[in-house]
């Protein structure tokens, strides 16, 4: 055991020295290398992080469970009285519909039903024997079997008879013009009840995602020392993962629960707007243009999620100006920026539109359980130190620039001194 924890925090015997040759030289040999170092660790990062999240974890099962109800037939028991009646108006009246639209089938399975028990009880006149299973006593027990009695088959055959002349006495009295009453009944009473489902759907998604913007913030503030943490990382830099987690999270977590604040209501807020929009695009198509722009304020935010917290981690900041560079960052780098947006949410959205919901509900959370907090964040926070590197350490006197990556040229300058000249007033200054 004391060799394999050696091992894990020293390396292997025998192995040849980090030469120069083997420093990355490229952002993208930087991200590589160290997550190849420090994936194990992000593992135990990201377990720190999951106990922020684990309120945001139990509304998911509730969300995921309301789904599952939705998707079924028993939709109608998560709504209100009056969806519950709309529900029951829209059986009755497609029960009398498919009763006369499939009135044939019915007769010839009815009849087909008749014949199986008159050979049986033609059977038993014959002396014979018929075989019965019934319900077992105990749940999960054998089903027992005895012999069925003559009362018993004539009365099944008379449920047959009579059923037959049920349905053959109802062709005969139900002309074409009261088919296509019922017919239309049954349209009109499914339109109503699904339009009562839709709405309580919108309301359960509003309604969760109403929840979630506590829970949001919460997750917000273990951000914080994630981010501290991988944004190091990312650079080749030490952390220390209890010690700086803690130091990092009392540091920032005002600005990291404003912000986790943020990222709920604009979830709760785009659901609500779009959904308005929408109905109101329906009368009118331009409301089309609010509706997308919307889609479109929502992807900028979240692209946003991307640099601002290694910038909150990073420099001294007020909020406003926090959410002002890193909108400004996010247009800069636009297409690497949504790149990256679409490749941390790509997981997701193809599980859960492509493989069962069941399935694909376990995978998602073996995969953040485990390590996909961290990684996403690594990805957010090496992007982000480019960013920096581009747009702001080179305003900061003294400011170290490509911090992890080797630099040649570097061997040949005698510690030349450095010249840094401010292109603005400095409004931040470096936590770290």
């Amino acid at each position: 055991m004391g060799g394999l924890m050696n091992s894990y925090y020293y390396g292997k015997a025998g192995k040849g020295d980090y030469t120069v040759d083997q420093m990355p030289t490229t952002r993208r040999q930087l991200f590589f290398t160290t997550l190849r170092v420090r994936f194990s660790s992000m593992c135990a990062l990201n377990i720190f992080h999951v106990v922020f999240v684990i309120p945001l974890l139990i509304l998911a099962v509730y969300a995921y469970n309301g789904l599952m109800m939705f998707a079924s037939d028993d939709a109608w028991k998560l709504g209100g009285a009056e969806m519950k009646e709309a529900y029951s108006a829209y059986r009755e009246a497609y029960d009398a519909y498919a009763d006369v639209y499939y009135a044939n089938d019915n007769i010839e399975k009815n009849k087909s039903l008749l014949k199986d028990v008159e050979e049986r009880i033609a059977r038993v006149e014959a002396g014979g024997e018929v075989i019965v299973e019934e319900a077992p006593v105990v749940e999960g027990g054998e089903p027992e079997k005895r012999p069925a009695t003559m009362e018993e088959l004539l009365a099944e055959k008379a449920v047959y008879v009579n059923e037959i002349e049920r349905i053959e006495k109802l062709i005969s009295e139900t002309s074409e013009e009261e088919k296509e009453a019922l017919e239309q009944k049954a349209l009109e009473a499914n339109l109503l009840y699904e339009n009562y489902r839709s709405g309580s759907f919108r309301s359960f998604i509003a309604q969760t995602l109403l929840f979630m913007i506590p829970f949001m913030g919460l997750a917000g503030i273990g951000s914080t020392g994630q981010m501290y943490i991988l944004r190091n990382w990312a650079r080749d830099e030490h952390a220390f993962i209890w010690q700086d987690y803690k130091a990092a999270i009392k540091a920032n977590w005002k600005q990291g629960l404003v912000v986790g604040l943020l990222n709920g209501l604009s979830m709760y807020l785009g659901f609500v707007a779009f959904t308005t929009y929408g109905s109101m695009a329906n009368k009118n198509a331009l409301f089309l243009i609010p509706q997308w722009m919307m889609v479109m304020l929502m992807f900028v935010w979240w692209m946003v999620n991307e640099i601002i917290f290694p910038m909150m981690v990073t420099y001294d900041m007020k909020l406003k100006q926090l959410i002002r560079n890193s909108v400004i960052m996010v247009i800069a780098r636009l297409p690497i920026a949504a790149l990256i947006l679409i490749g941390s949410v790509a997981i997701p959205f193809v599980l859960t539109f492509f493989v069962p919901m069941q399935i694909s509900f376990l995978v998602l959370i073996v995969i953040y359980g485990v390590v996909g907090f961290s990684l996403t964040g690594f990805v957010y926070a090496s992007f982000a130190n480019s960013c920096f590197d581009k747009y702001l350490n080179p305003r900061i006197e003294g400011a170290e620039v490509n911090k992890g990556l080797y630099n040649p040229d570097a061997d040949e300058e005698e510690d030349a001194p450095c010249e840094v000249q401010m292109k603005e007033d400095r409004f931040w200054e470096h936590k770290s």
